[in-house]
């Protein structure tokens, strides 16, 4: 399938549970954080995943389609510069709690994943 098809369908089912997560958290910043981080947990994972199992149609419907649609960057931004509600605060606990789910998440699922035999 073309390369184009499959990020832009991954990154459509991505933002689809974006939206449902910010029905479920109606906060727009609590909404943000954990899409954030739920987006860095399945990317850590799935890149393990990928590079043991995956192949390349399903590495892009799932990475750059899927949980790039699903992350929001842009929101992010826009939250990181509202001072009156703690923008850099709000930042740096989303770096944080992303490079402390990066840290745990890939070692293990490097442990979890089997390699490709």
């Amino acid at each position: 399938m073309n390369p184009l098809l499959l990020v832009s369908f991954g990154g459509v089912a991505g933002t689809l549970i974006r939206f449902g997560i910010g029905i479920f958290l109606p906060s727009e910043r609590s909404g943000t954080l954990a899409a954030n981080l739920i987006g860095v947990a399945l990317a850590s994972a799935l890149l393990v995943l990928m590079e043991r199992h995956g192949t390349v149609e399903m590495r892009l419907f799932l990475l750059p389609g899927f949980c790039s649609g699903l992350t929001t960057f842009s929101a992010l931004a826009i939250h990181s510069i509202e001072p009156a509600q703690d923008g850099g605060l709000y930042v740096i606990t989303t770096l944080v709690l992303s490079l402390a789910i990066v840290a745990a998440v890939l070692p293990l699922a490097r442990k979890i994943i089997p390699v490709r035999q």
